[in-house]
C-alpha cells in the first residue's frame, strides 16, 4: 500500500515519452502577465497593525497585552537572516540558534514596516519551539516543512524554529518581528529583529498550463533485504512500477493540482526467497490522488512553493485530508523554462548531507 503525500520527495518517477504539446501555448499571454505584475505587486504593500494583532497565531504560547519584558542581558541568540519569505494562511517558521542551555523560552512581538508595534506580544515556552536538527519536517500535523529564513545556514548553536501561523485576515504584504529568549533565571537576550514578506499567490505567468513529467532524478532507492533459502542474501525494489503519471497544473489565480496516477506490483518475499531473485506478486495495485491548494513564485530568487489544502486518494478514501494552514509540499524550487519545458530544482537537508532532485515537465 503506498502513502506517498508529496509530489517532489517521496515518489517514484519514471522517464516517459508524450505527445507534443499544442500550438496553443504561443497564443497571446498579455492578461497573464498583467495578472502576474498585479500579483507580484501586493508583496510590496504593508500590513496593517490591526491585522498583526488579531491573525497571527502560535500553538502552545500565551498572547499577552502591552510589550516584552525588556533585555537584561547579552545570552545568545542567533537568527539565519534578518528576511523570511511567509504565505498566505500557511504562515512561516522563525528559525533561530543558541548556545545556552537553560533556555525556558521566547518573547515575540511583531510590528508594522513603519515600526508601529502590536498591541500584545507572545510568550512561547521552550515545549512549543521545533528543533532544527533532528529532520526538516515537522510531522503531518504541521503545514511547514522547513525554515523560511532566506540566506546560507550560518548558526552554530542549536537550532530551533517556532512555527507561526496565519488566519485569513493575513494579505500578501510586509511586517516585521523583534524575537528574544529568555532562560530560566529570567535572563532575557537581547532583540533582534525579522521582516517578513508574505508572498502572493501566482506571479508567474510563464509557467501558468497543464505540465506532464517526463524526467525526474528522484528515485526511491528503498530495497528489502531478502534472504535466500540458499544462503545468500539480495537487496530487492519493493515495488516493480508499471505505470506512474505526474501532472501538474499551474493557474493564472494562483491555484495548482497535482494529479498523480500510478500501477505497480509488490516484491513477493517468499517466492523471491526461494528463486533469490526479485519475484513480484502478480496482483497489480493502484494508486490514484489529488493534491489542490495555492502556488506563489519569488521573483527575486526566482522559485517556485508549492501549497496544499486538500489531499483526495481516490483508491483509499479513508487518507483524504483538508489542511487548514497548508501543507508545504514544495519550498523554494528553483524554476527554469529551458527548451520549452518547465525544469524545477529542488534543494534540501537531510541531518548532514544535502541533496538535489531535478524535475522535467513538458507542456500537456
Amino acid at each position: 500500500m503506498k502513502t506517498i503525500k508529496t509530489l517532489f520527495i517521496l515518489a517514484i518517477f519514471s522517464i516517459a515519452t508524450y505527445s507534443c504539446s499544442s500550438d496553443s501555448e504561443n497564443n497571446d499571454n498579455s492578461g497573464n502577465d498583467e495578472l502576474a505584475n498585479m500579483q507580484n505587486e501586493t508583496e510590496n504593500s504593508a500590513i496593517e497593525v490591526d491585522d498583526l494583532n488579531s491573525a497571527i497565531d502560535i500553538d502552545g504560547a500565551t498572547k499577552n497585552d502591552g510589550a516584552p519584558p525588556a533585555p537584561n542581558s547579552n545570552i545568545d541568540l542567533q537568527i539565519n537572516s534578518n528576511d523570511a519569505e511567509a504565505h498566505q494562511k500557511s504562515g512561516f517558521n522563525l528559525k533561530f540558534s543558541t548556545s545556552e542551555t537553560n533556555i525556558a523560552g521566547a518573547y515575540l512581538q511583531f510590528k508594522d514596516v513603519n515600526n508601529n508595534s502590536a498591541s500584545n506580544y507572545f510568550d512561547i515556552p521552550t515545549s512549543s519551539f521545533l528543533t532544527g536538527k533532528n529532520s526538516n519536517t515537522k510531522g503531518k500535523t504541521s503545514s511547514k516543512a522547513f525554515s523560511t529564513s532566506r540566506g546560507n545556514n550560518n548558526l552554530t548553536g542549536e537550532e530551533f524554529l517556532i512555527d507561526v501561523d496565519f488566519g485569513d485576515a493575513i494579505p500578501a504584504g510586509q511586517f516585521c518581528g523583534t524575537l528574544c529568549i529568555y532562560d530560566s533565571n529570567n535572563n532575557i537576550s537581547q532583540a533582534v529583529t525579522v521582516c517578513v514578506e508574505v508572498e502572493a499567490w501566482g506571479g508567474n505567468a510563464s509557467i501558468v498550463g497543464d505540465w506532464i513529467e517526463i524526467e525526474s532524478t528522484d528515485f526511491d532507492d528503498d530495497e528489502a533485504q531478502i534472504s535466500c533459502t540458499n544462503g545468500q542474501t539480495i537487496n530487492v525494489p519493493y515495488e516493480a512500477d508499471l505505470k506512474e503519471e505526474i501532472i501538474l497544473i499551474i493557474e493564472s489565480n494562483g491555484d495548482f493540482k497535482v494529479l498523480d496516477d500510478e500501477e505497480y506490483k509488490s516484491i513477493d518475499y517468499d517466492a523471491s526467497a526461494n528463486n533469490c531473485a526479485a519475484i513480484y506478486s502478480n496482483e497489480i495495485e493502484k494508486y490514484k490522488a489529488e493534491e489542490t491548494g495555492k502556488w506563489a513564485y519569488n521573483e527575486v530568487d526566482k522559485t517556485l512553493t508549492l501549497v496544499s489544502f486538500k489531499y483526495i486518494d481516490f483508491i483509499e478514501p479513508q487518507y483524504n485530508e483538508d489542511y487548514p494552514n497548508g501543507d508545504l509540499i514544495l519550498e523554494s524550487g528553483k524554476v527554469e523554462i529551458i527548451n520549452g519545458n518547465l525544469v524545477i530544482t529542488e534543494t534540501y537537508v537531510e541531518g548532514n548531507e544535502t541533496y538535489t532532485d531535478v524535475y522535467t515537465f513538458k507542456r500537456r
